[in-house]
């Protein structure tokens, strides 16, 4: 994986798509256990803690999608830990994405509001034009950066955080991401959809300093 940005406190890196966030207990790969075996390695190089050899602790702060890259922050510490997720809950983070959809959007900009829930299976979301008992409020701005016969290029970004929410959202209003087969497109790439989590704007949880991640584009879109 590409690194990003890294500190004392924080290692913030390019997710690639088919990674899963965390570890858990699932038998493929994920982008929490590969940046360790990375932290392991500089630790073990370089640090002269045996504790922290013996401990290394690194925890990704907020989820991608596994079918999704972009940037994704790992704390070193508990405390950066909660500090960052606390971010995230507040809704203190911008956050930016790219995606390519087949269809093009009902217009070149605009705020899409939804209210969602999971279905039964835990595994997709559901999206409905009004609210509703359990159901949660969605809110997604877009722009059309770019079209052709292929489709168009997104640049999206999400005022709340519910579960797969870019992807139903334009799946709902007929724009599935490009390889997203959950939500009706056709198939890409196995476990990869072209959504990108492009930018990231966010507090360092040590010096306060406001710090602006971007990820490169996959190279195969």
């Amino acid at each position: 994986m590409q690194i990003l940005f890294e500190d004392y406190y924080l290692l913030v890196v390019n997710k690639p798509a088919g990674l899963s966030t965390e570890s858990g207990s699932g038998t493929h790969p994920s982008a929490e256990k590969e940046a360790l075996f990375y932290f392991t390695a500089q630790l073990n190089e370089k640090s002269t803690s045996q504790r922290l050899k013996a401990t290394p602790y690194l925890r990704a702060v907020h989820r991608l999608d596994r079918p999704s890259s972009g940037v994704l922050v790992l704390a070193k510490t508990k405390a950066m830990l909660t500090h960052l997720m606390t971010q995230f809950e507040n809704r203190e983070t911008e956050k930016t994405y790219l995606a390519i959809t087949p269809n093009l959007p009902p217009a070149d900009s605009g705020a899409l509001v939804h209210w969602m829930k999971k279905d039964e299976t835990g595994r997709k979301a559901l999206v409905f034009a009004r609210e509703n008992k359990g159901l949660q409020k969605a809110e997604l701005l877009y722009t059309v950066r770019e079209k052709n016969w292929k489709g168009a290029l997104l640049e999206l970004h999400p005022l709340t955080g519910r579960f797969h929410q870019i992807r139903a959202q334009l799946a709902h209003v007929g724009c599935p991401i490009f390889g997203d087969e959950l939500y009706g497109s056709r198939p890409w790439k196995e476990h990869q959809i072209k959504l990108h989590a492009w930018k990231l704007k966010f507090r360092h949880p040590k010096s306060g300093e406001i710090m602006e991640i971007e990820a490169p584009v996959p190279e195969h879109w």
